[in-house]
């Protein structure tokens, strides 16, 4: 398939850049977008386009590649990345194999969702977890899919840190939203010397589009919104306990106690599969992983429900929402994501997203 981003983005009847699409959905008492967001091919090459390659993203922690040499794979939208520890910092750079040594993209690598593959590095296919510098000498297949023989001459992205996240961004000349991410800091605790200790990453993977999955673990009630950037919301966990929970759009998700942060960065796997990187902050690494695994399975629950409703919503499988109007939007968060997801596929003017956030009347 060739892919040709100049006639444009169109499924389902809609073209998927055109405002229009989404004005039910940015409306003061929103409906839910419609259901090509969530399950279109087309929609996901727009995504590819005008989020994933032009925000920044959360590709982990320092203490995932602590020492010099360490590396870490990050597949962001088609596109084969890995961070490096190297003598001078931390750098960003494309995969030398960005489709995996294949001459061509597979048939069975254009559907959508990442595939298993022995080529570890393709844009296309599922990530590996950060590789010690042990495991990257010369010859060895590591170095020759991530770096070549000559890392220098790769070509490079930016790469920046927040407290002790780092974040990768494809475009050009991004601006680093320095300003946003020092607020939501002063407001939000997330880190600090009172969470002291780090948990190793686990991967938790769930049927729901990125974007559901976002909404479902950032649910809460809005506090504070700061632009179309990052969103923070006061919630209660299964057991009771206060928290707060903010979404860096497009992919990191924060949910923190008054002794512990768990940190997920969202990676889409298919139009309707997540893979979420668990890592913490706390002063019980362990318990506090085991303690956010279960709170995050009980919220991706309701984003995989929501995910079912929406891919079955106007077709024959649930036959009374063929023509009918879609649902309205109960969720604050949800038509936040709306919002910044709008503002960068269509072009539309980025407003003030101003406090109270998105009060749904209806909902």
């Amino acid at each position: 398939m060739t892919h040709r981003r100049d006639l444009g983005y169109r499924d389902e009847g809609h073209d998927l850049a055109d405002p229009a699409f989404y004005a039910d959905a940015l409306e003061p008492e929103p409906r839910v977008l419609p259901p090509a967001a969530f399950r279109s091919l087309r929609f996901s090459q727009l995504e590819d386009e005008a989020v994933w390659t032009r925000d920044w993203i959360c590709v982990g922690t320092h203490e995932a590649i602590a020492g010099r040499g360490d590396l870490l794979p990050f597949t962001v939208g088609t596109h084969g990345i890995h961070v490096q520890r190297t003598e001078g910092g931390i750098v960003a750079r494309f995969n030398k194999a960005q489709h995996g040594g294949c001459r061509a993209v597979p048939l069975q690598c254009q559907t959508g969702a990442k595939t298993k593959c022995s080529f570890t590095s393709c844009g296309y296919s599922r990530d590996r977890g950060a590789i010690p510098a042990s495991e990257l000498g010369d010859g060895t297949p590591q170095m020759h899919q991530y770096l070549g023989l000559r890392p220098e001459r790769l070509l490079t992205a930016h790469v920046q840190s927040w407290g002790p996240l780092i974040f990768v961004n494809l475009d050009v000349a991004p601006a680093w939203p320095a300003e946003e991410l020092a607020s939501l800091g002063r407001l939000g605790g997330f880190f600090g010397n009172h969470k002291p200790a780090w948990s190793d990453e686990v991967w938790l993977e769930y049927a729901a589009n990125w974007k559901l999955m976002g909404q479902a673990l950032a649910s809460g009630t809005p506090a504070h919104a700061r632009s179309d950037v990052w969103m923070l919301a006061d919630t209660a966990l299964s057991d009771g306990t206060p928290a707060r929970a903010a979404w860096l759009f497009p992919n990191l998700v924060l949910l923190a106690t008054e002794r512990s942060t768990a940190i997920v960065n969202l990676q889409p796997t298919a139009m309707g599969q997540t893979l979420c990187r668990l890592s913490t902050y706390g002063s019980d690494p362990r318990g506090d992983r085991l303690f956010w695994r279960e709170e995050i399975r009980l919220r991706a629950e309701r984003g995989e429900a929501e995910n079912e409703a929406r891919a079955l919503w106007g077709t024959q499988h649930h036959p009374h929402t063929i023509g009918a109007a879609l649902p309205n939007q109960p969720d604050a968060p949800g038509a936040w994501m709306q919002g910044a997801l709008a503002a960068r596929v269509a072009r539309m003017p980025r407003g003030d997203f101003a406090q109270p956030l998105y009060q749904n009347p209806r909902g």
